[in-house]
């Protein structure tokens, strides 16, 4: 079934029907074939999104952190449509790449529900264009659009990036973050606490290969890496995100921190073709703005099936999320490190053999 936004936008699909049109983040694949235009390109930074789209539309779709022309071999677009993400600082670090990609006098869209804050975006608009309007208001939606007289000459994703240092169990972590990752500007106080359980003593102890599910901007691989390097430990670290600015962002971190690591955008553990001795990870129960548990669950079932035995899982997570009976039922049994009024940390062992 089609989102809300994209049922807006074929409501008013007489605006797409002429010209090339990029759509960035569209939320599924049907939206391109019940469109007329051929010449519409789908620009992704979410790589489920991407996949379907690439799987079942006939039209040319892209995965990336940010969007080049040189990139995607492509002229000035008459016309770029952007799905409104959750995050504003998002939106606008979009709205300015969308601005370098169109051609003179191209129109620069966003459509997005009410809940999401759609109402607010006529004057984020405004930065790159006189001319802006209220397209349509349906389905809880809305769908606004500027005119953009003199594009952008170009788009730099490094002009929004933030770099911190912080102070883990008495290691320094950089970590590079980007508006629209998980952990940016700050260290999550989930994340904090599931790092302040593994202490000097374990960290010592801690060896073979290692997996960050969800990495985010990089900081628990991070810190693991450092903390190898410290106490002279074999490590391998593999660190996976369905996001491709958190795949930049993890990258960009293991480079500030002098650290090698398999990075790659996936859906799942399942995709990943190894099997781990250590696996931690702060795991999303959100998809887009919508609570989301079963990412959660099934990441927690694959990294069953692709870790060795007695093999270690720790996660954190928000004291309401229900993990533990899940943690019980494919571990056969878990221990709650710590907890706090919003947060616990839980920690499996994987058997040798599953009753």
């Amino acid at each position: 079934m089609l989102s809300l936004q994209s049922q807006l936008l074929l409501r008013n699909s007489e605006h797409f029907n002429q010209g090339q049109w990029a759509f960035i983040n569209p939320s599924e694949a049907d939206v391109f074939n019940q469109l007329e235009n051929a010449n519409i390109v789908g620009l992704h930074q979410m790589f489920h999104q991407f996949s379907d789209c690439e799987r079942f539309a006939q039209q040319a779709q892209f995965f990336d952190a940010s969007f080049q022309l040189s990139n995607i071999d492509l002229s000035a677009f008459d016309g770029v449509v952007i799905y409104m993400p959750k995050s504003k600082q998002h939106l606008a670090m979009l709205i300015d790449n969308a601005a370098a990609i169109v051609k003179a006098n191209g129109v620069v869209l966003v459509v997005g529900e009410n809940k999401a804050g759609i109402k607010s975006v006529g004057k984020m608009l405004e930065k790159i264009g006189s001319q802006v309007n209220k397209i349509d208001s349906a389905k809880h939606c809305g769908l606004y659009a500027v005119t953009v007289g003199e594009p952008a000459p170009s788009f730099d994703i490094e002009a929004f990036k933030i770099i911190r240092t912080y102070n883990i169990n008495e290691q320094e972590v950089q970590v590079y973050s980007l508006p629209g990752v998980f952990g940016h500007k700050q260290l999550d106080p989930g994340t904090a606490m599931l790092l302040e359980q593994f202490t000097t003593e374990k960290m010592s102890k801690v060896k073979g290969e290692f997996y960050d599910f969800a990495c985010g901007t990089g900081v628990i691989a991070a810190y693991f890496g450092l903390a190898a390097n410290k106490y002279k430990t074999n490590i391998k670290l593999t660190m996976s995100d369905i996001s491709a600015l958190a795949i930049y962002c993890s990258q960009k971190t293991m480079q500030l921190n002098k650290l090698e690591a398999a990075i790659m955008p996936c859906d799942g553990v399942v995709e990943v073709n190894k099997r781990f001795d250590v696996i931690v990870s702060n795991p999303p129960f959100h998809d887009g703005i919508k609570n989301d548990y079963q990412i959660t669950e099934d990441f927690i079932k694959q990294s069953f099936r692709r870790s060795v035995p007695y093999a270690s899982i720790t996660i954190v997570a928000n004291k309401f999320l229900p993990y533990p009976d899940i943690l019980d039922d494919v571990y056969q049994g878990f221990t709650e490190l710590a907890s706090s009024n919003k947060f616990k940390v839980y920690e499996a062992i994987r058997p040798k053999t599953k009753a």
